[in-house]
Parts: C-alpha cells; structure tokens; sequence
C-alpha cells in the first residue's frame, strides 16, 4: 500500500458546532447553582414565554441526542442500512428539489475554487477520458467537462440525469448513464483515466462501495486516478452519513486492486485551512497500479 497521510477532523466542524449538540453539551459543563442563576437571570432578561420556548429547545436537543445515540448502536449491532442503500439513495434523490443544482453542500465559493484547483484539477488528467460518480445538478460536471476529452456522468437518479441533461445539452463531451448504485453500466474494460465523486460515497455504504471497487479496477486504465469524498466515521458523526470509515474505505480499495495515494480531511490554501467535508468527511485519492 502506498503510503498515506489521515489529517484527523478538530473541534469547529460543522458537526461539532452545530448549536443543537453545542447547546446540550455545554450545559452539561454548568454546576446546579450556576444553572439556577442563569435561569433566573434568563427569565428576567426574555420573560417567561421565551423562556419556556427555550426549555423546550434544550429538552428537544437532548431526546435527538440520545435518539441518534440509538440508532448509532442499533445500527452497527444489526447491521442496518440505515437509509444508505441504494435503493433508498435513489428513492431520496429522484425526489429532491435540483434548483440549486447542487451548491446547497457549498460552504461557499471560496472552498470550491479551492477544491477545484487543489484537488480536482490536481488530479484529473486534461484531455483525458473522465468519469464522475453522481452528478446530481452538475456541481462539479461543468469543470470535469472542460478538462476531459470525454465525460461519464453516471448517476442512480434518473432525476438528476434529467436535470445535468438538460443544463448540459450543449455539449458534445458528456454521455449521461444511470446505475442501479453499484456499477459504471457501459464503461469499457481498461478506458478510463480519472474518477471523481463529490458528496456521494458519504452516503453509500460498505456493499455498494466493495462493488463500486471492483468496477473502478475494471474501467480504469492502468494508472488511472480515482478521487472520492466520503464519510470516516461510520456515520457516527451525523449527516445522514454511510457506515463506512477512514479505515475501511483503504480497505476496500486495497482489496480491489488499488493502491492509496492520499488520504486527508483538511488541506491548506493561501494559508488557510479548508475542510474537505461538514462530518469529518475525508478525501482519498487511489490509483490502479
């Protein structure tokens, strides 16, 4: 295996911060005495009906802590899918509003220039036969399309066909094809150079991702590129996020054939650091030997 590097997420993601878990977990830090106080104080500063709507919150946020705490356990103990199985994946997407084509997971435009000249433009070869894993509206379709000679955008959602289809119609370098969410249908043996998926495998569990494997070996060419994003915690972290992990993911790439480049959840531009997802999400980068 080539050697690799795991940058581990810190506290400040957005799953550590949101104002939910932040909320429950601080008050837990408060002494009684000093609970009491800040009640009191709390009252006389927002009166008794905000107050109370405040109460509700704290008591809301703490019964989906343990809820998800819940399911966490259920899940691994069970072995469930949880609602990442390709054909609930496909059920949620074919029914999401695409308006915003995609952006609505862009933290803003900053991170994505930055994605995109660190990461994918690092990576995928120019003139090039490229193929993208879920598309969904064309977040990163428009710039694979003008780096590679020839685009695959494969997606489980006829849906977000519908939609790259037509936002796409005029160009003559993308052939769109739809997956059952576990294979690159039409792909010729050994014709691939690059492979890009962006906020797809975080939501795709160890099965679907053991089959994808296999098919990333058979299509790429030798030394060809796959980039993923995904989840590594095993969706402990929130986020609607698969059962995959960090570990597990080298594992299935190594076990198909592949060899790890790179493996990160954060990197560092213009002396800034960029996180590669909301979840401690991480990117690896593999190639066929």
């Amino acid at each position: 295996m080539v050697p690799f590097h795991l940058e581990k997420g810190r506290k400040g993601t957005a799953s550590d911060s949101t104002p939910m878990k932040d909320l429950v977990e601080n008050r837990r830090r408060l002494p009684l005495g000093k609970k009491i106080k800040l009640a009191t104080e709390v009252i006389r500063q927002n009166g008794i009906v905000w107050t109370g709507c405040l109460g509700g919150y704290y008591l809301a946020s703490a019964v989906a802590d343990r809820a998800f705490a819940a399911m966490d356990v259920l899940r691994k103990r069970n072995n469930l899918p949880g609602v990442n199985s390709a054909s609930l994946n496909k059920l949620i997407w074919e029914a999401w509003d695409w308006q915003a084509q995609g952006e609505e997971w862009t933290p803003s435009p900053e991170w994505k220039q930055s994605v995109i000249d660190h990461i994918l433009r690092k990576h995928m070869p120019a003139g090039g036969n490229l193929v993208e894993i879920g598309p969904g509206g064309g977040r990163w379709t428009d710039e694979l399309r003008q780096i590679g000679a020839k685009l695959i955008a494969i997606d489980i959602s006829e849906e977000c066909l519908r939609v790259c289809e037509e936002r796409f119609a005029d160009c003559d370098n993308i052939e769109f094809v739809l997956t059952p969410g576990n294979e690159l249908p039409g792909v010729a043996d050994g014709s691939i150079d690059a492979i890009w998926s962006f906020d797809v495998f975080v939501h795709i569990n160890r099965a679907e991702v053991e089959a994808y494997a296999a098919e990333f070996c058979r299509t790429l060419k030798s030394g060809g590129i796959g980039v993923l994003h995904h989840g590594t915690t095993g969706g402990a972290s929130g986020g609607w996020r698969s059962n995959m992990t960090a570990e597990s993911m080298i594992e299935v790439l190594n076990a198909a054939g592949l060899g790890i480049v790179d493996q990160f959840t954060s990197w560092t531009d213009g002396g800034h650091e960029q996180q590669a997802g909301l979840y401690e999400d991480a990117i690896t980068v593999f190639k066929k030997p």
